[in-house]
């Protein structure tokens, strides 16, 4: 989680307060104005309702609404506002929509002179955020001496302790105050596409096909074509992907790849290969969606990726290959090893994609690092996110789940790939069409950059074995991709 909301976090906090749609206003921020009370109060003591936010390294999110001023008396001044409520919209990266309500007849807020914003009373405060002045620390954070001792006493806590809001210190990235006010909220304006490309039209999708047609492997591998596999989660839209591409192709809707059927109700599912000819020199492999209690381990992935798992290879939770089965491929060469790896996550579910599964999506990318494997993202159903596909680059809403998607799997941001599979349609679109190819190209490239890196290896690596049979007692580099 950067430190700034989203905009679906603004819509989020908006029917949390419940009275119709708001504008926020940043009146305070530490690492702009400083971490001090003082320039607290001054920016926003008499400014109405407001929003609290913190955000720590940890990549929590939480804070408080106040439905009434601060003020700054010379004693404190214990507030009680039905309105106000604490919230958390993230915990240790993951989205957490928790609104926490003020008990009845309990204080909402304090506003004390030399403090920052505090939630709860004087004697028992749910969030108090820190008072004088606090100076940011050598890690980037700043160290809050506030607390959230009394988290619970005067608002609902709904069986969350405080450890389970801010990781269990104070210590914080940034905190934010806005002015809360009636009115709608502006989009900013983006002047430029966020992802640039060329204009959407009949000339883009043509170009891209004939672009993607001459991208081919290094010679020197006897490599036909770049081998992607699709790695995701039951329903991300890995098979519908394969028929998306088939249908860019082909120019009409294909169904080759068995959708909603064996890839998510039937316990065996095929290792399957799909070719498109001359008009793409890539094949994708399907493979059976990942659960998180799949039996799918690391050494069944590394299998697959060094090409010892033959085509069309049934695979099942219960039965999964060893190197002693009969149909296990012992010498794969090059050509029957992987290439890239493409994880595929349903762009409408990012926010609530488990703990358990982030884990096992992150041991895949670990070990694809280590072999040096290059990775994309297919962000599929970016339909819901974005009503005209032609303005996916427009969208904010898209950029978001992009950002957010990139920070997840610690993968660069050209790297996420949003696209619209076919669903309800008949008939083949152009700006789908465009879409998926734009993927495509991108998923190519990575293939070919890494089989062109494989080459260099290989060449140092021979100038190496020269060097050592000359004596020379010098090797240049050895090939562990």
């Amino acid at each position: 989680m950067s430190k700034s909301l989203t905009e679906r976090d603004f819509d989020q906090v908006e029917s949390w307060i419940g009275t119709g749609p708001k504008t926020f206003n940043l009146l305070y921020s530490i690492t702009r104005d400083g971490c001090n009370a003082s320039v607290f109060h001054q920016k926003c003591d008499n400014q109405g309702p407001t929003l609290t936010i913190l955000y720590n390294k940890e990549g929590s999110v939480f804070g408080g609404y106040n439905g009434v001023s601060w003020v700054s008396p010379l004693k404190q001044l214990n507030q009680t506002d039905e309105a106000a409520f604490l919230y958390q919209l993230y915990f240790s990266g993951n989205k957490i929509q928790r609104k926490c309500s003020l008990k009845r007849w309990q204080t909402s807020s304090c506003s004390i002179s030399g403090y920052g914003p505090v939630f709860g009373s004087a004697l028992y405060t749910d969030l108090n955020t820190f008072k004088s002045n606090i100076q940011k620390s050598t890690s980037g954070e700043y160290n809050l001496n506030g607390n959230m001792d009394s988290y619970g006493k005067n608002y609902e806590s709904q069986g969350t302790s405080s450890k389970e809001v801010n990781n269990g210190h104070m210590r914080v990235t940034e905190l934010e105050v806005y002015a809360v006010k009636d009115g709608q909220r502006k989009l900013p304006d983006l002047p430029t596409q966020w992802r640039k490309t060329a204009e959407w039209g009949p000339k883009l999708l043509d170009s891209l096909k004939e672009e993607i047609k001459g991208i081919k492997p290094p010679k020197g591998h006897d490599v036909p074509h770049f081998n992607i596999l699709l790695i995701g989660h039951l329903g991300s839209g890995k098979s519908s992907f394969c028929n998306l591409v088939t249908s860019v192709f082909r120019g009409r809707i294909s169904h080759r790849a068995r959708v909603g059927g064996t890839s998510q109700t039937s316990t065996t599912t095929l290792f399957t290969p799909y070719d498109f000819g001359e008009k793409a020199g890539l094949r994708l492999y399907d493979s059976r969606g990942i659960a998180e209690t799949d039996r799918l381990d690391l050494l069944q992935c590394n299998f697959i990726l060094d090409g010892n798992v033959p085509d069309f290879y049934e695979m099942t939770p219960t039965s999964l290959i060893s190197n002693d089965d009969a149909n296990f491929r012992q010498r794969p060469t090059l050509r029957n090893k992987i290439h890239c790896v493409v994880f595929v996550l349903d762009g409408s579910t990012v926010d609530d994609i488990s703990t358990p599964m982030l884990q096992k999506l992150e041991s895949y990318r670990d070990l694809l690092n280590r072999k040096e494997i290059p990775q994309a993202v297919l962000v599929t159903n970016i339909d819901k996110l974005c009503k005209h596909i032609s303005k996916t680059f427009e969208s904010l809403t898209v950029k978001e789940v992009v950002d957010k998607v990139a920070v997840l799997l610690k993968l660069p941001r050209n790297s996420i790939l949003p696209v619209k599979n076919y669903e309800e349609e008949m008939e083949s679109d152009e700006n789908i069409n465009i879409l998926a190819l734009l993927a495509v190209r991108q998923i190519m490239f990575f293939a070919e950059d890494y089989l062109e890196n494989r080459k260099i290896k290989q060449i140092i690596r021979s100038r190496g074995e020269v060097n050592s049979d000359n004596g020379q007692g010098e090797v240049f580099g050895s090939d562990t991709a």
